[in-house]
């Protein structure tokens, strides 16, 4: 229960958002303490979070977090990262009830993303796929492609600006951007960029290839575990989230409304059949396909892969069952490779655990695997190697100059130059006991 005594310490000694008075053990809170207790178990000799929430509720049902350093920072709410391929749902959400485009949308990957000798990755599959099959194994051509389409629709939009701010509307409309409000201190909002952000950033020198990064959940969107939960639970509810919290009401008290009022998301209510069509096929045959096996709880998910200066960042969001929902999950676990990897088998787990209220036998096998394994920490002065070519900025020769200079240089690395250390194994490494 390490994690939940963190939790109550959290609380206890920082002010929470609501009420405004310390926490006392007296009182209530809405966390099951066996998901707590795998969920530490999952996280040892790890750094990252595992969340869990009841859709129908926003109850928090779990909240787990660690660090290399034991510290007691909630990395579920105070750490924003790069949500990755998680977060194609809600740029699917946004293609389709913008109408950019339509779930017959064909776009072609050849194991990745092409601009002349410049290139972005992706895994083997079939191509070229329509917007379920992309989703589901998680295509960055498409993605990419399917943004910069998107910014550059003269028929829709007056301009890129325009065309991004809608946007932007519909992603904060889903719960990123701001803080949720969740009754705990410390929690941050994340970055949802505007054109005006874009402008001031790139100096008014951008186009749709510049910003396509966000097509694939990198560049200038950020996002915090607890963001990337309340996304699936939005989706198992179809268009509408509550606001996530971890207390109970007082016995003869009543829920404080700002927890039972629902925020309705700006998506199109015919968005969301193929965007969960999507998600179960990525838990079938995609990305996640191991998640069927050996027993298949229904659950709608999306992996992750959050690119990093070292070891990717391995994600997993997801719900389950698919048409009558209970739990939403998030499992974001630092330097932890392919989110198909590490991400989706702890998030299986712990669905396990929430539907059934116990492990199988095979899974307690499984469980006590993950809790043996452990991630390296990176090393800050560990000799490091380009594993990437630079990604162009723009096909603009003006902007292609940005380079001139050391402050210019920098706006180009934050578009995707990435510097890694040298290939090494980050998991499967058994504990010293």
């Amino acid at each position: 229960m390490k994690t939940l005594r963190y939790l109550l310490l959290f609380l206890a000694f920082l002010p929470s958002q609501l009420p405004s008075k310390s926490l006392t053990a007296s009182e209530q809170l809405t966390l099951d303490a066996s998901l707590q207790e795998l969920a530490d178990r999952l996280l040892e000799g790890k750094q990252g979070s595992i969340v869990m929430l009841d859709p129908t509720t926003g109850e928090v049902k779990c909240m787990a977090f660690s660090s290399y350093d034991a510290d007691t920072l909630n990395r579920a709410i105070s750490n924003a990262y790069a949500p990755g391929s998680t977060f194609k749902v809600a740029n699917m959400l946004t293609f389709l009830s913008t109408h950019s485009l339509t779930t017959e949308t064909q776009y072609t990957c050849y194991q990745g993303f092409w601009r002349g000798k410049y290139h972005v990755g992706c895994h083997k599959h079939r191509s070229p796929q329509a917007l379920v099959g992309a989703l589901s194994n998680s295509c960055n051509s498409y993605f990419c492609k399917a943004f910069m389409d998107y910014v550059d629709n003269a028929t829709l939009f007056k301009s890129r600006g325009e065309a991004v701010d809608v946007w932007s509307s519909y992603i904060k409309s889903m719960g990123f951007g701001a803080p949720l409000g969740i009754d705990l201190a410390g929690e941050v909002g994340g970055t949802v960029p505007t054109a005006a952000s874009l402008d001031r950033e790139y100096k008014g020198r951008w186009n749709s290839q510049t910003i396509m990064w966000l097509g694939m959940g990198q560049g200038e969107i950020t996002a915090t575990p607890l963001q990337l939960c309340n996304l699936a639970a939005l989706v198992a509810n179809r268009g509408w989230y509550l606001t996530p919290h971890v207390h109970k009401p007082k016995a003869g008290t009543e829920l404080d409304a700002k927890f039972t009022t629902r925020h309705e998301c700006k998506a199109a209510a015919e968005a969301f059949d193929p965007v969960i069509r999507g998600m179960r096929l990525c838990t079938l045959t995609g990305t996640a396909h191991s998640m069927s096996k050996p027993i298949d709880w229904h659950v709608c998910g999306k992996t992750g892969t959050a690119e990093n200066y070292d070891n990717d960042h391995s994600i997993f969001i997801g719900y389950a069952p698919m048409d009558k929902p209970r739990i939403a999950v998030c499992v974001y676990i630092e330097h932890g490779g392919f989110g198909a990897d590490m991400a989706a088998p702890m998030a299986a787990l712990m669905i396990e655990q929430a539907l059934q209220g116990k492990l199988s036998a095979h899974s307690k096998v499984r469980a006590q695997k993950w809790q043996d394994y452990l991630i390296t920490p990176p090393t800050p002065d560990e000799p490091t190697q380009v594993v990437e070519e630079q990604i162009l900025l723009d096909d603009d020769a003006s902007i292609s100059n940005m380079t001139a200079d050391r402050s210019k240089q920098s706006k180009v690395r934050s578009a995707r130059t990435y510097v890694k250390p040298p290939v090494k194994k980050v998991f499967g490494k058994k504990k010293n006991n």
